[in-house]
């Protein structure tokens, strides 16, 4: 399964327990209550099921946004795609 913006928001809601329809692509890490601790679990999860390393040196602050951390993986990963595939980009 390729990785797409709405597999990120999934597995995100999966280790964030936050509803898929609240988190939007202008959506914060810390609107959704992502800690460090959520970041690796969310980090092993991406590595285990696409095998996408979320690098170490990846510049993700609280203040980021779900656009910016899919742009981050879409760096990282050719499958990844960076707008939703169900809103359009505005």
């Amino acid at each position: 399964m390729p990785l797409t913006y709405d597999t990120v928001v999934s597995i995100l809601a999966g280790v964030t327990g936050v509803d898929e329809k609240q988190i939007t692509p202008q959506s914060t890490l810390l609107d959704i209550e992502m800690d460090s601790l959520l970041l690796v679990e969310f980090a092993v999860v991406l590595a285990e099921r696409h095998g996408v390393d979320l690098a170490d040196d990846l510049d993700l602050a609280q203040g980021s946004t779900i656009a910016d951390l899919v742009q981050a993986l879409a760096e990282q990963s050719s499958n990844a795609a960076v707008a939703p595939s169900t809103t359009a980009a505005q």
